[in-house]
């Protein structure tokens, strides 16, 4: 099966040289037969699913148009022209790149695959859902029903993003950030190829506390140790010289705060909202309050 020959401009040339399935009557006028004449194959995105009813125009050399053609929805197509010679294929859909290839035709039929590049956009703004403000450097990612990544973005100082080449379809938006829960989406991009999504995302949990020893001494330097409902330890920090400890980026749920250094002291402590508090009292057994 012969292919395309690249050509200048980023343009091919086609030898048909190959056997086509599918003919159509070209109305030939050089003595050809109309299977001799056509040209047929197939029509793809760039991640090979099919495009179709794409809109295909054949033109000669001096820009007349010599035959038209619809696209099946496989992505097949089947165009004739009226005798051997050098044209230029024209292939458009919506949400993709049109594409123009030359091709030169002989008295053998030919079959020519092409791909379109989507010409799609997906964009929005990435927000706090507690403040509204824009969220910056977020990281927008695209992937399609088969779970590969179609497109990816970053968010700008004003919290927007933008996808190119998101063709009409149905994807799975997800968007993380430092401090954020990730969230993910169903969109559903129309035929147009253009959607705008906005997204809000919610902060994770804070744990904040303070550590104190018999008598109300302020107690530095203390390992404290936060453990999930499974046991797991989520996140191991030290008190500060005033006794103070931050855990940062905690889902809500049910925790155990550990205290080391003194005899050790448990506690359960449940997060919610954006903040919670737990201070700890070494010297007291292992009953804790929050």
């Amino acid at each position: 099966m012969a292919g395309p020959v690249a050509g200048q401009n980023g343009h091919g040339v086609y030898g048909a040289g190959a056997s086509a399935t599918t003919t159509l009557s070209a109305g030939a006028t050089t003595g050809e037969s109309p299977e001799s004449t056509s040209l047929a194959g197939r029509i793809s995105r760039d991640d090979g699913g099919p495009v179709h009813g794409v809109a295909l125009t054949l033109i000669d050399q001096r820009g007349h148009q010599v035959s038209r053609a619809i696209g099946g929805g496989d992505g097949s197509y089947a165009i004739g022209a009226p005798g051997a010679g050098n044209y230029v294929l024209i292939a458009s859909a919506a949400g993709h790149r049109p594409a123009a290839i030359n091709v030169a035709i002989t008295g053998q039929p030919a079959r020519l695959d092409l791909t379109l590049s989507g010409l799609g956009e997906l964009s929005g703004v990435v927000r706090s859902a507690r403040s509204g403000e824009p969220l910056a450097g977020a990281t927008v990612t695209v992937t399609d029903q088969r779970g590969e990544v179609v497109a990816s973005a970053a968010s700008g100082t004003d919290g927007a993003y933008l996808c190119h080449g998101v063709v009409p379809g149905i994807y799975t938006l997800v968007a993380v950030a430092h401090h954020m829960r990730p969230s993910a989406s169903a969109l559903t991009v129309p035929d147009s190829g253009m959607l705008r999504h906005d997204i809000e995302l919610a902060p994770m949990a804070v744990l904040t506390g303070s550590a104190r020893a018999e008598g109300g001494r302020i107690a530095a330097d203390v390992q404290v140790t936060v453990l999930d409902a499974a046991g797991d330890v989520t996140a191991t920090v030290r008190t500060d010289e005033s006794g103070r400890y931050v855990v940062t980026d905690l889902p809500e749920g049910q925790y155990t705060v550990v205290a080391r250094g003194y005899p050790p002291v448990t506690g359960q402590v449940s997060v919610t909202g954006a903040e919670a508090g737990y201070d700890i009292r070494l010297g007291y057994g292992n009953e804790d309050h929050a």
